[in-house]
Protein backbone atom coordinates (compact mmCIF):
# COMPACT_ATOMS: atom_id res chain seq x y z
CA UNK A 1 0.00 0.00 0.00
CA UNK A 2 1.36 3.39 -0.69
CA UNK A 3 1.00 7.01 0.08
CA UNK A 4 -1.57 8.15 -2.47
CA UNK A 5 -3.67 4.63 -1.57
CA UNK A 6 -3.37 5.44 2.32
CA UNK A 7 -4.66 9.15 1.99
CA UNK A 8 -7.85 8.41 -0.27
CA UNK A 9 -8.76 5.38 2.15
CA UNK A 10 -8.27 7.62 5.03
CA UNK A 11 -9.59 10.13 3.18
CA UNK A 12 -13.17 8.27 2.30
CA UNK A 13 -13.35 6.41 6.00
CA UNK A 14 -13.40 10.04 7.43
CA UNK A 15 -16.01 11.58 5.35
CA UNK A 16 -18.17 8.62 5.66
CA UNK A 17 -17.63 8.25 9.50
CA UNK A 18 -18.62 12.08 9.64
CA UNK A 19 -21.68 11.54 7.43
CA UNK A 20 -22.60 8.49 9.29
CA UNK A 21 -22.32 11.01 13.22
CA UNK A 22 -24.10 13.38 11.49
CA UNK A 23 -21.64 16.19 12.53
CA UNK A 24 -21.43 18.96 10.66
CA UNK A 25 -18.23 20.86 9.92
CA UNK A 26 -19.09 24.17 8.58
CA UNK A 27 -16.89 26.07 10.76
CA UNK A 28 -13.70 25.28 9.10
CA UNK A 29 -13.49 26.17 5.08
CA UNK A 30 -13.36 22.52 2.78
CA UNK A 31 -9.57 23.41 1.92
CA UNK A 32 -8.60 23.56 5.31
CA UNK A 33 -10.40 20.71 6.11
CA UNK A 34 -8.98 18.54 3.22
CA UNK A 35 -5.30 19.38 4.61
CA UNK A 36 -5.97 18.38 8.35
CA UNK A 37 -7.48 15.01 6.66
CA UNK A 38 -4.08 14.73 4.56
CA UNK A 39 -2.20 15.32 7.45
CA UNK A 40 -4.49 12.31 9.91
CA UNK A 41 -3.62 9.98 6.21
CA UNK A 42 0.26 10.85 6.95
CA UNK A 43 0.30 9.84 10.38
CA UNK A 44 -1.35 6.92 9.63
CA UNK A 45 1.53 5.66 6.77
CA UNK A 46 4.16 6.66 9.51
CA UNK A 47 2.05 4.50 12.06
CA UNK A 48 1.87 1.70 9.58
CA UNK A 49 5.61 2.45 8.28
CA UNK A 50 6.93 2.44 12.03
CA UNK A 51 4.93 -0.98 12.89
CA UNK A 52 6.52 -2.23 10.05
CA UNK A 53 9.83 -1.55 10.53
CA UNK A 54 9.32 -3.11 13.97
CA UNK A 55 8.34 -5.92 13.06
CA UNK A 56 11.39 -5.74 10.62
CA UNK A 57 13.57 -5.62 13.72
CA UNK A 58 11.96 -8.26 15.24
CA UNK A 59 12.13 -10.86 12.76
CA UNK A 60 16.20 -9.72 12.31
CA UNK A 61 16.46 -10.39 15.82
CA UNK A 62 14.89 -13.23 16.20
CA UNK A 63 17.30 -14.69 12.79
CA UNK A 64 20.37 -13.35 14.76
CA UNK A 65 19.80 -15.70 17.79
CA UNK A 66 19.43 -18.73 15.84
CA UNK A 67 22.57 -21.30 16.61
CA UNK A 68 25.36 -20.87 14.60
CA UNK A 69 25.43 -24.80 13.02
CA UNK A 70 29.43 -23.94 12.59
CA UNK A 71 30.13 -23.08 16.37
CA UNK A 72 32.66 -24.74 18.72
CA UNK A 73 34.09 -26.92 15.41
CA UNK A 74 37.55 -26.33 14.58
CA UNK A 75 38.03 -25.19 10.71
CA UNK A 76 39.38 -27.67 8.29
CA UNK A 77 41.81 -26.42 5.81
CA UNK A 78 41.19 -28.36 2.81
CA UNK A 79 38.52 -27.48 0.71
CA UNK A 80 35.24 -28.73 1.34
CA UNK A 81 33.47 -31.04 -1.05
CA UNK A 82 29.83 -30.18 -2.28
CA UNK A 83 28.82 -32.81 0.48
CA UNK A 84 30.98 -31.71 3.35
CA UNK A 85 29.54 -28.03 2.72
CA UNK A 86 25.95 -29.91 2.54
CA UNK A 87 26.50 -31.31 5.84
CA UNK A 88 28.15 -27.77 7.56
CA UNK A 89 26.07 -25.38 5.99
CA UNK A 90 27.46 -21.76 6.00
CA UNK A 91 25.73 -19.32 8.33
CA UNK A 92 23.17 -17.36 5.66
CA UNK A 93 24.33 -13.42 6.11
CA UNK A 94 21.70 -10.69 4.90
CA UNK A 95 23.62 -8.50 2.52
CA UNK A 96 21.01 -6.05 1.65
CA UNK A 97 16.97 -5.08 2.74
CA UNK A 98 15.16 -2.42 0.63
CA UNK A 99 11.23 -1.50 0.13
CA UNK A 100 9.68 -0.45 -2.68
CA UNK A 101 9.66 3.23 -3.28
CA UNK A 102 6.75 4.92 -1.59
CA UNK A 103 5.30 1.92 -0.22
CA UNK A 104 4.88 -0.55 2.93
CA UNK A 105 3.58 -3.98 3.83
CA UNK A 106 6.36 -5.19 1.09
CA UNK A 107 10.47 -5.74 1.89
CA UNK A 108 12.95 -7.28 -0.32
CA UNK A 109 15.64 -9.37 1.57
CA UNK A 110 18.98 -10.57 -0.47
CA UNK A 111 21.09 -12.74 1.76
CA UNK A 112 24.25 -14.78 0.57
CA UNK A 113 22.12 -17.82 -0.19
CA UNK A 114 18.91 -16.20 -1.52
CA UNK A 115 16.43 -13.42 -2.42
CA UNK A 116 13.35 -13.51 -0.55
CA UNK A 117 10.19 -10.94 -1.20
CA UNK A 118 8.21 -10.71 2.13
CA UNK A 119 4.61 -9.05 1.86
CA UNK A 120 1.81 -8.05 4.93
CA UNK A 121 1.85 -5.93 8.08
CA UNK A 122 0.74 -8.01 10.55
CA UNK A 123 0.42 -11.37 8.31
CA UNK A 124 3.26 -12.40 6.49
CA UNK A 125 3.92 -14.12 2.86
CA UNK A 126 7.27 -15.45 1.77
CA UNK A 127 8.32 -15.81 -1.51
CA UNK A 128 12.09 -16.71 -2.41
CA UNK A 129 15.04 -17.79 -5.00
CA UNK A 130 17.91 -19.89 -4.08
CA UNK A 131 20.79 -17.74 -5.73
CA UNK A 132 21.99 -21.30 -6.82
CA UNK A 133 18.89 -21.09 -9.28
CA UNK A 134 19.33 -17.31 -10.56
CA UNK A 135 20.45 -17.60 -14.60
CA UNK A 136 20.52 -13.55 -15.51
CA UNK A 137 18.75 -9.97 -13.68
CA UNK A 138 18.02 -6.79 -15.49
CA UNK A 139 16.77 -3.59 -14.65
CA UNK A 140 13.96 -1.49 -15.87
CA UNK A 141 13.41 2.18 -15.64
CA UNK A 142 11.43 5.09 -17.30
CA UNK A 143 12.54 8.52 -17.34
CA UNK A 144 10.62 9.40 -13.66
CA UNK A 145 12.32 6.71 -12.62
CA UNK A 146 15.92 7.53 -13.85
CA UNK A 147 15.20 11.25 -12.12
CA UNK A 148 13.93 9.26 -8.78
CA UNK A 149 16.87 6.75 -9.25
CA UNK A 150 14.40 3.67 -8.62
CA UNK A 151 14.06 0.96 -10.92
CA UNK A 152 12.72 -2.69 -11.17
CA UNK A 153 15.10 -5.51 -11.04
CA UNK A 154 13.73 -8.56 -12.73
CA UNK A 155 15.38 -11.86 -11.91
CA UNK A 156 15.30 -15.30 -14.15
CA UNK A 157 15.70 -18.20 -12.71
CA UNK A 158 15.39 -22.50 -13.04
CA UNK A 159 13.15 -22.16 -10.24
CA UNK A 160 9.66 -23.75 -11.52
CA UNK A 161 7.37 -21.95 -9.50
CA UNK A 162 8.94 -18.43 -9.93
CA UNK A 163 10.82 -18.30 -13.46
CA UNK A 164 10.56 -14.68 -12.87
CA UNK A 165 10.73 -12.67 -10.01
CA UNK A 166 10.24 -8.80 -10.20
CA UNK A 167 11.68 -6.55 -7.73
CA UNK A 168 9.76 -3.37 -7.80
CA UNK A 169 10.31 0.57 -7.15
CA UNK A 170 14.29 -0.62 -6.14
CA UNK A 171 16.43 2.40 -4.86
CA UNK A 172 19.72 2.44 -6.69
CA UNK A 173 18.33 -0.58 -8.85
CA UNK A 174 21.74 -0.94 -10.76
CA UNK A 175 24.00 -1.18 -7.41
CA UNK A 176 21.45 -3.59 -6.05
CA UNK A 177 21.29 -5.95 -9.44
CA UNK A 178 24.98 -5.68 -8.68
CA UNK A 179 24.94 -7.08 -5.55
CA UNK A 180 22.18 -9.58 -6.27
CA UNK A 181 24.86 -10.74 -9.27
CA UNK A 182 28.05 -10.91 -6.63
CA UNK A 183 26.04 -12.78 -4.09
CA UNK A 184 25.26 -15.24 -7.22
CA UNK A 185 28.53 -15.83 -8.10
CA UNK A 186 29.70 -16.15 -4.70
CA UNK A 187 26.94 -18.74 -3.75
CA UNK A 188 27.65 -20.87 -7.08
CA UNK A 189 31.03 -20.99 -6.27
CA UNK A 190 30.63 -22.14 -2.43
CA UNK A 191 28.68 -24.46 -3.80
CA UNK A 192 30.83 -26.11 -6.41
CA UNK A 193 28.28 -24.72 -9.41
CA UNK A 194 30.15 -23.80 -13.09
CA UNK A 195 28.70 -22.18 -15.51
CA UNK A 196 27.27 -23.87 -18.74
CA UNK A 197 25.07 -22.32 -21.35
CA UNK A 198 22.01 -23.72 -22.10
CA UNK A 199 21.12 -24.50 -25.64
Amino acid sequence: MNEQTVRQVVTARFYESLAQSGVEVTAIPQPQLQAIVNALADGVFAALDAMETEADHAIAETSSRADDPGAGKTADPAPESSAAIADHPEKEELLWSGRPYLSIGTRYELTTQRVRLIRGLLGRNYHEIELVRVRDTSVNQHLGERALNVGDITITSNDPSHPEFTLQNVKDPMEVREMIRQATMKEKQRRGLHFREEM
